[in-house]
């Protein structure tokens, strides 16, 4: 299974939030889309970071309501692991657990394309044992 399968079901749209918005606007609409990260882009829309709850998480517990009054670029992370859309949901998996990531960024060719989380493995691989139980119920019918 690919990533590129990931994204025909879930759909490539990228929510983006500029890096000199603030951290409370960012909150917003991580809360308002439920989503769990939002690519960042600099002035030219190329991606400069990325920015997940937890960080916002993180720095409202160092600096309390102080640090809502930051820029998403103060505390984004800029080195930002990507994948391509023909890589494998299992290397993705491996990945995301040893690099302790939840979302990635899937980038073909230089281009944002996707988003992928953690969730949307998972759902993918619980997908893909459905129906490997399906045809081993089917088979032992057949047998029978």
């Amino acid at each position: 299974m690919r990533l590129s399968d990931i994204l025909a079901t879930k759909g490539s749209e990228v929510v983006t939030i500029p890096q000199t918005a603030g951290i409370e606007a960012a909150a917003k609409v991580l809360r308002d889309r439920r989503f769990g990260a939002l690519v960042v882009v600099d002035a030219g829309g190329k991606m400069a970071g990325i920015l997940s709850e937890r960080d916002i998480i993180r720095i409202v517990g160092d600096l309390g309501g102080k640090g809502l009054s930051l820029r998403v670029e103060d505390i984004m992370t800029r080195t930002v692991r990507t994948c391509k859309s023909s890589d494998s949901v299992e290397d993705m998996m491996q990945i995301m657990a040893k690099f302790r990531i939840r979302h990635v960024p899937v980038v073909d060719d230089g281009k944002l394309i996707g988003l992928v989380s953690q969730t949307d493995l998972i759902k993918q691989q619980l997908a893909a044992l459905d129906d490997q139980a399906k045809v081993m119920k089917n088979l032992n019918i057949a047998k029978n």
